[in-house]
């Protein structure tokens, strides 16, 4: 936190020595330090090694530089160095009153002199000072004070003075009100102030930050916290956009375009004093942590992921900004990092990207909820009764800011290219056209095979360069009869992991998922697909761009299975229905012995994941036709994993499925109401995937190629180690499954 520490003292007193034994080198400043790393030492006249002084001036333009970086970030510093002179610490005035730091002076001036020479004599040769330059220091020290402006204490009062505690509010307040981000929605914040008998002297008010910016009341908003920001019973956190009104007070320029451009001329119009401003912004507190009713509280702006045994040694910046990325669940952190003790609570706003309700994990409480956008202020009172949390919803907002915002008359999103192509093949001949589409795009590659049929698929180079658009993701498992302009085999369209593209970010997901929401088992085989010809009047197998007919094992190896899996009879059933009903057969085809993958499995087997229609738009058959087709035949189906309602439950459950190790499967398929779907990868099957890359490098003597930054735990450079040891025939001829029981069954 903004805390300046200059430690004041002869050469040779110990102040190097106190800052090791407090454990403060990690936030110490230097001079001998900087002199040294501009110069090593040099011999004297006598022949002894000595710091030289001449580059001084850069020494303490250096120092200055640094500190003023911390600074800027609010962080916690001590400056090594004997500043004897009152001048040498008044030269820290102006930068902790712009930086707004507390100053403090560890004064060791104390210290009789005859142990100060005889310490010196005991340090390093290079180290050593010259008695006359102590003396010096030592008569200044007892001449001149220090200045007012600043607060001394002793280096054994250090621990106790500098060692920033809860605040014991029992019997001060009857209850505690918590605010979330305002930004400018002064109507929501006095709607809850109102319902609750507006501001109550026996009652404490904490503010959590980010008052101005994107809400269309900032006057108003402004107007009140001036009116309000004398009151001993209000605490006023910064956020990240607060420092634009202390910019505004001082007259200074700001860098934000919302506030220069919305927020200010509001501001201006309103005719606010500057003093009144600059008054309430001198107020700005980084953090609020107290005890109430046996339980303490942190209460921060953007979020911490712990409970820090000091918090004067965590950066303002930090408090402010949160730790970690914007991104970071910092709620489901702190309570893993807390380890649910229920005696600590976090309450913070700034950022719920995941939108997660108030009370976001057990013992942390999120107070962003989008108001500027129409959602929500968000507030927690605590009281005798516990914590209750409070909504309020915002209807005073730009609507354009609201992403779900429709306006009348305006299409909203963009018609592409590819979009106007799909629109006039409904009229003639659309196969036809598609495929001249599909031809043209230099994405994808089409594969011609016999009976007229051509297979689509988008190109290694739009795999490996992730070249995305609407016309290659739908080139998948795309079978053609181009003589006929019949889809004779349709698969899934491209979908894709989770986090790999924008649409599935999480951070997206969680704005555009429409629940309820499904997870489907992913099985770790091969997808085969089953369609019809009409031309030749039979079914056709399909798998990896190629059919039956052309030789394609993995073509063929489906057709074995499914006449292998089917009686004759139900064989025929089977291609009427898909002949009647135009659509494709989608399985997961398992083959241990002949295709073996990343997962074990004890047998062969089909497993059904979807019944397509065999045409130009992507369209499945409900789950619960899929499920009665396979019992009806007696053919295994995909299974549900879990369903989830809301946002909340899905996002806790990715969470710990991504971290999961124990879960041996490949991972899942998801899809929410309105048939978006994207895969979720498992750790276990990920580790194993690399693994089988490494055990490809091993055995074509490319164990140099393997990048081991990439071994990041044990279990990584066990089996690295491991693999180098094998035969190179051995780790060639065998699977990654084969290969991993036998080196469990060697390293147990």
């Amino acid at each position: 936190m903004r805390t300046l520490v200059l430690l004041r003292g002869c050469p040779g007193v110990g102040k190097s020595t106190w800052v090791k034994n407090k454990e403060l080198e990690q936030y110490t400043l230097s001079a001998d330090n900087i002199r040294l790393l501009y110069q090593s030492p040099l011999l004297d006249e006598s022949g002894k090694y000595l710091i030289s002084p001449k580059n001084d001036h850069k020494v303490w333009n250096l120092l200055f530089k640094l500190l003023e970086g911390r600074m800027e970030r609010g962080e916690f510093t001590v400056i090594d160095a004997t500043h004897s002179k009152q001048s040498a610490i008044s030269q820290y005035k102006s930068l902790a009153q712009r930086y707004r730091y507390r100053t403090y002076v560890v004064d060791f001036s104390d210290v009789p002199l005859e142990i100060i020479l005889n310490q010196n004599k005991k340090r390093s040769e290079h180290k050593i000072v010259p008695e006359s330059v102590i003396y010096n220091h030592y008569i200044r020290m007892k001449t001149e004070t220090v200045p007012r402006w600043v607060t001394v204490i002793k280096p054994d009062d250090f621990r106790t003075v500098m060692k920033y505690r809860a605040t014991n509010y029992d019997g001060v307040y009857d209850s505690i009100h918590v605010f979330g981000d305002i930004h400018g929605c002064n109507t929501a914040l006095q709607t809850y102030l109102n319902q609750n008998g507006g501001i109550k002297d026996n009652e404490l008010y904490i503010f959590c930050g980010d008052y101005l910016d994107r809400g269309i009341e900032n006057a108003d908003t402004l107007k009140f916290l001036v009116s309000i920001k004398d009151n001993r019973n209000v605490i006023f956190l910064e956020g990240n956009h607060d420092r634009y009104i202390m910019q505004y007070g001082n007259d200074e320029e700001t860098v934000s375009r919302t506030f220069n451009n919305k927020t200010k001329p509001e501001l201006d119009a309103a005719n606010i004093d500057k003093k009144d401003i600059r008054q309430l912004a001198r107020r700005f507190s980084q953090l609020a942590y107290f005890e109430f009713n046996g339980v303490k509280y942190v209460v921060t702006h953007g979020g911490i992921s712990g409970l820090p045994d000091n918090f004067l040694y965590v950066a303002t910046e930090q408090l402010i900004k949160g730790v970690g990325d914007y991104e970071t669940d910092i709620d489901y952190l702190w309570n893993q990092n807390t380890q649910d003790n229920k005696k600590i609570v976090a309450i913070h706003g700034h950022r719920n990207v995941f939108k997660l309700p108030v009370q976001a994990s057990k013992n942390s409480y999120n107070l962003e909820g989008n108001v500027e956008r129409g959602g929500y202020l968000r507030v927690v009172t605590i009281s005798k009764e516990g914590v209750q949390t409070h909504e309020i919803k915002n209807d005073v907002f730009n609507p354009y800011l609201n992403p779900n915002y429709k306006p009348e008359g305006i299409t909203v999103g963009k018609i592409t290219s590819a979009d106007l192509s799909l629109e006039e093949i409904s009229f003639l001949n659309p196969v036809e056209k598609f495929v001249k589409g599909l031809q043209k795009h230099p994405y994808v590659q089409e594969t011609e095979l016999p009976n007229n049929i051509s297979s689509f698929n988008f190109t290694r180079k739009a795999f490996k360069g992730k070249k995305w658009d609407e016309v290659n993701v739908k080139a998948r498992g795309l079978f053609i009869n181009k003589e006929t302009n019949e889809i004779v085999n349709r698969g899934y369209e491209k979908f894709f992991n989770v986090n790999e593209r924008t649409a599935t970010k999480v951070t997206t997901l969680a704005d555009s998922l429409k629940f309820p929401v499904v997870a489907y088992e992913k099985e770790n085989g091969y997808l085969g697909l089953v369609g019809y010809d009409s031309q030749t009047e039979r079914l056709i197998f399909s798998s990896k761009s190629l059919t039956h007919d052309t030789g394609s094992p993995h073509a063929k190896w489906l057709q074995e299975m499914f006449y292998k899996t089917f009686t004759v009879e139900q064989a025929e059933e089977i291609a009427d229905y898909i002949k009647n009903n135009n659509v494709s057969l989608i399985f997961e085809v398992i083959l241990p012995e002949k295709d073996p993958h990343i997962i074990e499995y004890p047998c062969d087997k089909l497993v059904l994941l979807d019944i397509v229609k065999r045409q130009l738009t992507f369209q499945k058959l409900p789950y619960g036709e899929v499920w009665e087709f396979a019992n009806q035949y007696g053919v295994a189906y995909k299974r549900k994993a879990f369903t989830f309602s809301n946002w909340t439950d899905f996002y806790r459950w990715y969470l710990a499925s991504n971290k999961d190790m124990t879960i041996h499967k490949e991972g899942y398929v998801i899809e929410d109401s309105t048939g978006f779907m994207f895969k979720l990868k498992l750790p276990y099957y990920n580790f194993w995937k690399q693994m089988r890359g490494i055990k490809h490098k091993v055995a074509n003597k490319h164990s140099h190629m393997v990048n081991t930054g990439s071994l990041i735990t044990p279990l990584h450079s066990n089996f690295f180690a491991w693999a180098k040891t094998k035969d190179k025939d051995y780790l060639k001829d065998n699977s990654i499954i084969k290969i991993r029981n036998d080196f469990y069954k060697e390293t147990e």
